[in-house]
């Protein structure tokens, strides 16, 4: 197996796939929090090699007894782009050895299923307001102050509010895992009911 699918076996019935370690810290943190037990997270290894996973996975030890698939992914610049991409690879899927018509398969566009944007937007939109005043206020000095120009907004400003936290290290992923996340924001609603549905 390749080191974009490092996975052993898959051990639950349930498994949901995010793009790289990130998302699968988060994943981990928001069925912790639902007390899930039966799903098990994995990563693809980024946008760019979904297909290739789907490809090997059949071939995984323990894929024969996974009932339900959930695939996840940052909508980025397009979510009708990144919905249609992602339904082609699930029908080709569908195609392969060894995949039982019986397989749920789901999948879930990040920030929420609708808009363009990752997962870092969706975390932005459970922040109060003071917080997103000051994150943006430090943002704008920043760019004010300096000849550094910023590229991606929303990864600046959920990296500002990891830098508030009382471990400014942590990683999104990681401070999911850490509870920092307010998943009772009814920005959250649709992905819980995406996991819990799956």
């Amino acid at each position: 197996m390749s080191q974009t699918h490092p996975t052993v076996n898959f051990h639950k019935p349930r498994v949901i796939l995010g793009e790289g370690k990130d998302e699968q810290f988060f994943f981990s943190g928001l069925i912790k929090y639902l007390q899930i037990k039966d799903i098990q997270i994995e990563v693809y290894g980024g946008k760019d090699n979904l297909k290739q996973f789907l490809k090997a996975a059949p071939l995984i030890p323990g894929f024969s007894s996974v009932v339900a698939l959930g695939i996840t992914g940052d909508a980025d610049a397009s979510f009708t782009s990144k919905s249609q991409s992602i339904q082609r690879q699930i029908s080709e899927f569908r195609g392969y050895p060894n995949v039982s018509s019986d397989l749920r398969i789901n999948y879930f566009i990040l920030p929420d299923h609708q808009n363009s944007g990752m997962l870092e937007d969706l975390v932005l939109k459970t922040l109060s307001d003071k917080e997103m005043s000051c994150i943006e206020e430090f943002i704008s000095c920043m760019e004010s102050s300096t000849s550094r120009r910023i590229h991606n907004f929303s990864k600046a400003k959920v990296n500002a509010w990891l830098a508030s936290q009382d471990k400014p290290d942590r990683r999104l992923g990681e401070a999911a895992q850490a509870g920092y996340i307010d998943w009772e924001h009814s920005a959250c609603e649709r992905l819980i009911e995406f996991v819990q549905n799956l």
